[in-house]
């Protein structure tokens, strides 16, 4: 199976393709200074990653702000040579350790709960116990999918809600497309405007 990358700056009005080899990031932080560097009029840049019929990563980096990523299948990304490059971001997810009962879903009507004690009830659970991406996958089978009463996404799935793809879309696509990582890709193309340059560079 084999990994399809793809860098693409936008600046409101349409995307271009970027020159940039994302091999050669160290890191979260490597990646992030290469994909600013990129730029196009100060636009977002995205970093695409695809493991063909497994999952599918996206890398946000907007020129005043922190790194965002939405990893479609944390487990899968964990066992794939791109795993320390996003485990520092992924490990401040909380909601990836979570049952998916416990996480709102931002499409939801109804009241939401205040930020802190959404956060002091998530702690609750196990005061002592920080996610790791190593500790949830350590016990699953290698080949085999997350836990079934477990999210298999984590990061932000609203990273492209600005764009033209929410996140209720986004969750939508992994649970609809899990095994076809491409097909989802290309719907998220689609919504957010870029969906023949990616095919174009495939």
């Amino acid at each position: 199976m084999s990994y399809f990358t793809a860098v693409i700056a936008g600046d409101g009005r349409g995307w271009r393709a970027r020159d940039v080899d994302i091999e050669d990031a160290g890191g979260m932080d490597d990646l992030a200074d290469l994909l600013r560097a990129a730029s196009y009029r100060d636009g977002p840049v995205l970093a695409v990653i695809e493991h063909e019929d497994e999952w599918f990563a996206i890398v946000r980096v907007d020129p005043d702000g922190d790194p965002r990523v939405f990893v479609s299948d944390l487990a899968a990304a964990a066992r794939s040579p791109y795993a320390e490059l996003f485990a520092p971001a992924l490990e401040e997810d909380e909601r990836a350790a979570l049952p998916t009962a416990t996480r709102q879903d931002p499409d939801e009507d109804g009241p939401d709960e205040d930020q802190a004690d959404r956060q002091e009830e998530e702690h609750d659970l196990d005061d002592d116990h920080e996610p790791d991406v190593a500790e949830l996958v350590q016990d699953a089978d290698p080949g085999g999918p997350v836990a079934s009463d477990v999210d298999p996404w984590a990061g932000e799935p609203d990273l492209l809600a600005d764009l033209g793809c929410g996140g209720g879309v986004l969750r939508r696509l992994v649970t609809e497309d899990g095994d076809d990582p491409a097909a989802a890709l290309a719907e998220v193309g689609e919504l957010c405007g870029f969906g023949e340059l990616l095919d174009a560079l495939r």
